[in-house]
Formats: structure tokens, sequence, C-alpha cells
């Protein structure tokens, strides 16, 4: 029989040893990935057990019973960490979840507790943050006609941040005649020579940003004090150059179409005047007020002084703590004065910055801030002024651009995408010890399996056999499309671009299982020269739906209808960046200056593949889940495309389709030397034949294990 340790770690972050029923057992199922339920990541759980209410564990969870004391008491509806121990010998680490106490005359007899591995944490780590949340503030930028047309060209911040051609209203088309109509038909990215209407051209307000998905991942990693340990899955490909678009609104950069927003945060707070109460950030933009052991309240408030003429002009004030939105009071006409107050342990140390908004076509104004600390007694403060403009060039907040999604939609989406296996890392030998691991699910069971012979261990007297095979098919799709181009591929080939069906013959058992991410699609397409037919070296992406929307205005021209449509909001886009660069004289993208045209010969081209590729080798990933036709070249490679599917699932669910494939469930009595030093990407040897790890529930005190394993073909 083995001893069973549990430590908890208690209110002043010390871990305690607590006290078990000499008779309770604690079992733990771990599995990491079901054959029977592919797109979920699994976590080391037990079955609920009990715990004495004994003097050391009231302690450690003291009060809960009493529901009317609320300081000091136990909070329940919060994990707390544990280390489960064999024989004083570290098990496994996670979270253990009070469910409730047993009470027997009035007093606590027993606590009802359930133990969840590391992983699980975050979700509770997340909660229903959305990625808003998260500080993107560096890459915060200007944004204008030349700031677009550097990010288009070139990209800020080392290329974290970019300008893709995709386009939310404007219809892009190439047309090297010099003889069409070219001072109408909008959109039109043959440069002419510079005769060509700046009114036809590129319009720099027809682009958003884009951000790269580590770039996201690293600020999840910073807020939430995690870090994802396979840097290079991460950070080279077939993720370094991938980009989610900065679209949170449909139409124009942080607002509806005809109604662009200009965005400011206030910036160079300057000491005017009282004691300093605050600290002003490098960039000037963020004030912080100090630790402090004081019981004190922090308050800062906001006064905006419209000039003479801007009177009349709304505009909307915005208050971010670390990056939340604290205080968002819209449509203020006039002076107006914004304020938030909060108790010092909610402030202290955090940035402090505020943003103004307005519609209009510019305002000026006036900003000063007081900041306070409050005491019964004592009231310090400190003045701060700062210049305030707002015209059409504005500013891009990231966090204000970046599409609505919960953080942990995110990265389940990533995880589904690229069909990616997430573990805590509770091997103190490891020197990645601590830390979460998120790798492909073929790279983790190829990642130096052990083998383990349990053979003498196993109870040969019965065991079951059972098909791997729950469902009849598997489907990967994304989100409903609505742009205009998915919508026509899918009425032209009954098939949603990017999505796919994995039909295995001969299957007929079960019902369909479906993957779906978070995140729609783009179908992108490289444009062809309407003179002469020749293709050229550009490609766009099109986030309008199939509602054409003519302008029929006349002009200089005679006027003629525009080929635009209707902008649509889409769910977030996910793409891969590539620069383009070297275009020549003629066959550049004719962009619209402000008061002139330009032809730039550098862009970054949104694409489905991660590289160009060749007329005979494709490219080394696509984010597509099927073998589809390749925008840049023009075809399928033969249905060889490195799809999602290919990649990253083919290899697991061809295998668990196998017809030789089973899973046999069996009893072990397993050693400590097996239950102490297993990874769930081990295998286990039974005789001559071996097997790899489905899942593992084990009893704690005697060793006794309900195995599920997998025959290896």
């Amino acid at each position: 029989m083995n001893k069973v340790i549990l430590y908890i770690k208690d209110a002043d972050n010390v871990f305690q040893q607590v006290d078990l029923f000499e008779d309770e057992t604690i079992s733990v199922t771990s599995k990491i990935q079901d054959v029977r339920d592919i797109s979920k990541v699994f976590t080391d759980f037990s079955q609920s057990f009990t715990l004495p209410a004994s003097k050391k564990n009231n302690k450690i969870f003291k009060h809960f019973y009493n529901y009317f004391i609320s300081e000091g008491a136990f909070d329940a509806r919060k994990k707390v960490e544990a280390v489960l121990e064999i024989n004083y010998i570290p098990f496994r680490r996670g979270k253990i979840f009070l469910n409730g106490v047993k009470m027997k005359n009035n007093k606590a007899y027993a606590y009802n507790a359930t133990f969840f591995g590391n992983t699980v944490t975050l979700t509770d780590l997340f909660g229903d943050d959305e990625l808003s949340q998260l500080n993107l503030s560096s890459f915060d930028h200007d944004y204008g006609n030349s700031q677009v047309q550097t990010g288009l060209t070139t990209g800020y911040f080392s290329e974290s941040i970019i300008y893709p051609l995709i386009t939310h209203t404007q219809r892009l088309y190439f047309n090297s005649d010099d003889n069409h109509n070219q001072n109408t038909l909008d959109g039109d990215l043959s440069y002419h020579n510079g005769t060509h209407s700046e009114n036809v051209a590129l319009r720099y307000n027809q682009l958003k940003p884009a951000i790269k998905v580590k770039d996201i991942i690293s600020a999840i990693e910073t807020k939430y004090g995690i870090d994802f340990v396979d840097s290079d899955f991460i950070s080279t490909t077939p993720m370094n150059n991938l980009y989610m678009w900065l679209s949170r609104t449909k139409g124009v950069l942080g607002g509806t179409e005809g109604a662009e927003d200009k965005v400011k945060i206030l910036e160079d707070w300057s000491h005017v005047s009282g004691n300093t109460v605050v600290s002003v950030s490098s960039n000037g933009q963020e004030v912080t007020f100090p630790s402090t052991t004081q019981n004190l309240d922090y308050k800062v408030s906001l006064t905006i002084t419209p000039s003479s003429g801007f009177s009349t002009t709304q505009y909307d004030v915005q208050i971010l703590v670390d990056n939340n939105v604290v205080v968002n009071e819209s449509n203020n006409v006039g002076s107006s004065t914004h304020s938030y107050r909060d108790f010092k342990s909610n402030l202290q140390l955090k940035p402090i910055k505020f943003i103004v908004k307005t519609s209009g076509a510019a305002f000026n104004f006036t900003p000063s801030l007081v900041a306070q600390t409050i005491d019964i007694e004592v009231q310090d403060s400190e003045n701060l002024d700062c210049g305030g403009q707002l015209s059409v060039q504005s500013e891009v907040i990231i966090s204000e651009e970046i599409p609505k999604i919960k953080v942990i939609d995110f990265i389940s989406g990533i995880i589904k995408m690229f069909n990616l296996t997430v573990y805590y890392i509770d091997d103190e030998s490891d020197s990645n010890y601590g830390e979460i691991r998120m790798i492909p699910l073929d790279d983790f069971y190829d990642d130096n399996p052990k083998i383990f012979d349990i053979t003498k261990y196993v109870d040969s007297s019965e065991h079951d056999v059972e098909s791997t095979i729950p469902f009849s098919e598997i489907e990967f799709e994304y989100q409903e499309p609505k742009t205009l181009l998915m919508k026509q591929h899918k009425e032209s080939f009954n098939h949603i671009f990017g999505n796919e069906e994995f039909r295995p013959s001969d299957v007929d058992r079960g019902k369909p299982y479906k993957i779906k991410v978070p995140f729609e699609h783009l179908k992108f397409e490289r444009l062809f020269d309407d003179d002469d037919g020749s293709v050229t070296d550009i490609q766009w992406g099109y986030s309008a739906g199939d509602n054409f929307k003519p302008d029929t205005s006349d002009d200089d021209a005679g006027g003629q209808p525009s080929a635009n449509y209707e902008p649509v909001l889409t769910k977030p886009i996910l793409f891969y960046g590539i620069r383009i660069t070297g275009l020549t004289a003629g066959n550049g993208i004719n962009y619209n200056t402000g008061s002139d045209n330009d032809e730039l010969f550098n862009y970054w081209k949104p694409s489905n593949t991660n590289e160009n590729g060749t007329s005979t080798t494709a490219p080394a990933f696509t984010i597509n889940f099927d073998n589809e036709v390749d925008e840049w070249n023009l075809t399928d490679y033969d249905g060889e495309t490195n799809s999602l599917f290919k990649k990253f699932y083919q290899t697991y669910i061809e295998d668990a389709f196998n017809a030789k494939k089973r899973i046999f469930k069996l009893t072990a009595h397993l050693p400590n030397s097996v239950l102490l030093n297993y990874s769930l990407n081990d295998r286990f040897q039974i005789g001559d034949k071996v097997f790899t790890i489905n899942s593992i529930d084990t009893n704690l005190k005697t060793g006794e294990s309900k195995l599920e394993l997998l025959n290896v073909l």
C-alpha cells in the first residue's frame, strides 16, 4: 500500500500537508487526447474525495461553512494550488477545488474536494477576458495616409504590425490600358504613368492593420504569468508570419463606413502644481500611483475643455487601468470632467491612461488631470496637463481595434487549427519545469517516448477490446463566411473554401464529428491585367459582402457606378503576411497620397500559405483545412497542398480509423517505478505488443490502474 500525501497552499502562500482519512481513496485520471474526442485537450483530474475536518484542515479551509464571515474566509469559488505525492515523491501538481463541507451536529465533519491538473488552470486564468484586455500598447501608432503607406510597404515594430492589402469596401482591379475610363472606375491599381486620377487609386482608409499572432500569444504570457515553452513552433514556421487582421467594426478603421473615428491617447503629461502623487511613463502616456502601505484611496479626474470653435463637437472619453476600460463616457459636448476612484490595492503600480475620440472633422481641446491620494483626514493632489488635438490623422490603439474574441477562444482556436496538445511540465528535472508546453500532437507522441514493460503487472483474467471509431466522419470548419469571394466559391462549388470533410470508406458507425474554429476565413484573389490578361504580382483580400452598393453620382468624367460592395463585419481573420518586393514600373500599386498618386513597388500580400511556393512545389504550410487551388500559383498541386489536415491531423486520424485499431481496456497493478515516471506520450509493452496510452485511472493508494491503451500498428 502506498502512502498518499496531499499539500494545499494556504492563505499565506505556504504549502500545508492535509490530513486524510485512513481509508479514503484518491483516484486520478490522466489523459491528454482521447481518440473518441479528438478536438479537446485533457488534463489530470480526480474523482471527488473527502478530507476530515481536523484541526489542521479546518485551519486551511477556515470559516468556509460560516457564510456570514467574509474577511479571511476560504474562497471556494477559486481553485487553490496543490501537490499530490506517493510515498513523499511528487506525483502530480495542480489545483484543488473545494466542492463543499459535510456538517454533523452543526460542526464541520468532512470536506469534499476534487483535484485538477495544472493545464486546466488556463481556463481559470483567462476566464471571460477578451483580447482587448491584453497590453498591446507598445504597438499603438499614428494613423494617416503616410503611416498606412509605410505599413503597407514596410511594416512597423520589426514587422509585428503590417497593413495587408485587404480592403473593406473598395473593390480592386488592374487595367494597364491608358484608353479605358481611368478617371471614373474606382479601385484601379494600375499607375498609368501618373496620369491616372488619384480619386480611383487605392485609398489609405480602405486598409486596416494586422498584428502577428505570436505577439498576441506573448502578451497573453505576460498578462497571465505563463510561458508556452515550445518557441520553435510559435516563433518559427508555421506561425512566424501568421497575422490577425485588426477589424473590430465594419468599414473604416475605428467606426462604420463614412464615420471614421479620430482617436488620441493623451500624452506628454507634465507636472503643473501640487505635490508629486504619480509618476509618468517614458512615453508620456501613462500615470502610475506608487506602492504604499497606507490605507488610501486613489483618484484621477480628467477635465476636457474644448477650444474656441469646437464647443458643439461631440467626443468620447475613456479611462483605462492596466489596459482595461474602467470609464467609458460617450457623446460629451462642451467642458466635461471624468473621474475614477478605487482602493490602493486595485490601483497602485497599475498604469492609467486616457483616450479621447471624435467622429468630427477635427477637435481641438485642452486636457487637465488631477491625481489624488485620499485618506480619511489627509488629501494630497497633483495637477498635470498635456496638449490635445484631434484631426484627420488619428492614432491606432491596438486594444481598441482587435477583434472581439475571448482569450480562451483564441487559444482554443489555435490549438484546433494546428492540432496542438498543451500540458504542464511537472518534472522537476526538466529545465522547463513549471511551464506549459504547446506543440503539435504528432510531435508530442514522437518526443523521445519511453517503453515500460508492464506485462507482469497486468490482470490477465479479463479485458475488453473496443472499436476506436465512435463517429462516421470528421468535419473541419471555419465560421460561416460573409465575404463576397467566399460566398461565390460556395455557390460555384457547393463547398466552403478552406473547410475539410474526412470521410473514410466503409465506415458507417456513429455521427459526424465537427471541429470548428472561432475564426472566419478569406479567399484571396491574384489580379490579372484586364488589358491583356497577363497575371500581376498583386494579390488582395476583400472584406465586403454580396450586397452591391453602386455610386451613381456624377463627376468630371461623366459618372458611372463604382463596383464596390457593402462592407461586412467578419469573425476574426487569420492570414499569412508575405512581403512582395521589387515590382517594376507600370506593374506597381497605384496609391492615393491624398493630393496625388504614388506607385508602390513593395507591399504586404495577404495569403493562406506561409510562402509563395512555385508552380510545381507547394508552400510548406497553408491554413486551409483541405486541398484548395493555391490563389497565388493557381494550382492544387495534384491535391497535395500542405493543408492543416495533411500536416497536423492526417497521421493521427488515419491511424485511429484503421480497421486494425482497437482500444484495449484492462486492469494493472502498476508499481511506483512506473506511476512516478511515465508520461502520456510513453508506450506500455504487454508481451510482444506495444501500446500508446489513451487514458489511465489510478488508485494512488493501491496502484491499481484502469488502462485504456491503443495498439501500435
